[in-house]
């Protein structure tokens, strides 16, 4: 797609994201992260480069996520609550609670079992903040990311229950 999608055109975002209403918000991202993954095989949809350059102090990791405009990204889910530095740029993401416009700079806390779709109306720095002593990025991932073969066992383990998106 090389034209930017306004983020006051919902009608366009919601048929590049999929229909969300009275959907679970879980199977919604799993069935654009699926559909992504099937187009791109196919051919039909370009693939989006989003570097990510890390970061450390004592005790954090920072994960920061550069995306260009027009782009969209699935995120894994997280295992733990962080907090998030929307640095620069704007988009519009998915939420339980329909879609949800962000324009940097602002931060963001995140809950544990969170994931998230985003649609890059600019070009967009994100960062993720986490608390760990580790600097293993292999380490790290594996402590702080869920599995998708994990992702209902772990919800259950938190006692999140599954919501359809308003």
């Amino acid at each position: 797609m090389s034209e930017i999608i306004s983020p006051d055109n919902t009608g366009l975002l919601t048929h590049v994201l999929g229909e969300l209403h009275n959907k679970l918000y879980v199977n919604v991202v799993r069935d654009l992260k699926q559909q992504t993954e099937e187009k791109l095989q196919a051919g039909e949809l370009e693939h989006a480069d989003f570097p990510v350059t890390h970061h450390f102090a004592p005790n954090v990791y920072m994960r920061q996520m550069d995306a260009k405009a027009g782009t969209f990204c699935v995120s894994k889910m997280h295992r733990t609550e962080h907090m998030n530095i929307l640095l620069k740029g704007a988009l519009t993401i998915i939420t339980e609670n329909g879609l949800q416009y962000l324009e940097a700079p602002q931060i963001i806390k995140s809950a544990a079992g969170t994931m998230r779709i985003g649609y890059f109306h600019q070009d967009t720095t994100w960062i993720t903040v986490h608390p760990t002593q580790e600097t293993d990025l292999e380490i790290i991932e594996r402590d702080v990311i869920v599995p998708d073969e994990e992702i209902e066992q772990f919800l259950e383990s938190i006692g999140h229950s599954l919501k359809e998106i308003k």
